[in-house]
């Protein structure tokens, strides 16, 4: 039997269903389950990797938002595709999973500067005058040079000195500020909305202008309320796809 350890993405493991669907993953584009197969069923898979239903049907999902599996009622997930698509679907309903996002991909840093950002980026932020180290970027799906999203990233002013830090090694930005100044990200705030491409962004990206981008902005606060860190990403709108469960409370 494979067993494949549970685990959370703050720990440096990934949830057991993340590193099932990962298996899978690989298995298909390595050819051990050829396009046209049918996996195995979800009772052989919890065998395997000694594991409930739930799980294997999570792992399950992860390949069929990734399109690699269609899974059909009565006849099993039949396997579409070896190939990953290249239409980033952005799952997550925990602050584990947002988490994760920062290891499953790549951030390639273009510059950084001390500045005083653009008042959009900090509408609802106080100190919008103020400073920070503002850093640009692109995002890369982890094993392949896919763009996802253009990215800025800015760090408040208290926590800039990070910026010797971001030349060297890899790591999510806030992990490097957490560590090295031992504070605890507890909570994030995400708001996601429609505008055009803007012109840095469509240049590395290969788009214009004129073509739609999904913006998706996150506030990092420390348990005070204080916002230590904003990532505002630009995504093609054609290349993205936003997911989110939500479950009554008081329910499993």
């Amino acid at each position: 039997m494979t067993n494949v350890r549970a685990g959370k993405s703050e720990t440096g493991k990934l949830h057991q269903y993340m590193e099932i669907g990962n298996e899978l993953r690989r298995r298909i584009t390595l050819g051990q389950y050829l396009v046209g197969s049918i996996l195995p069923t979800e009772g052989m898979l919890c065998e395997e990797f000694t594991t409930s239903r739930h799980t294997i049907r999570e792992a399950l999902r992860m390949l069929t938002d990734a399109g690699f599996i269609e899974r059909r009622q009565g006849s099993g997930s039949h396997v579409l595709t070896a190939v990953p698509s290249q239409r980033y679907v952005h799952d997550m309903w925990s602050l584990d999973q947002l988490f994760q996002y920062a290891v499953d991909t790549r951030f390639i840093i273009n510059d950084v500067k001390f500045a005083v950002p653009e008042n959009s980026m900090l509408s609802d932020v106080s100190g919008g005058k103020a400073e920070w180290l503002i850093v640009h970027g692109l995002r890369l799906e982890r094993d392949e040079d896919i763009p996802i999203c253009f990215s800025i990233v800015l760090v408040n002013r208290d926590y800039a000195s990070i910026a010797e830090e971001l030349e060297t090694g890899s790591g999510a930005i806030y992990r490097k500020i957490e560590d090295k100044f031992d504070i605890k990200v507890s909570q994030v705030i995400q708001d996601i909305t429609i505008t055009t491409m803007p012109q840095r962004a469509a240049l590395v990206l290969d788009k214009t202008t004129l073509d739609v981008a999904v913006q998706v902005r996150r506030r990092y606060l420390l348990a005070d309320g204080t916002v230590f860190l904003v990532s505002v990403n630009q995504h093609p709108a054609d290349e993205f796809s936003y997911t989110m469960q939500l479950r009554r409370e008081g329910e499993n």
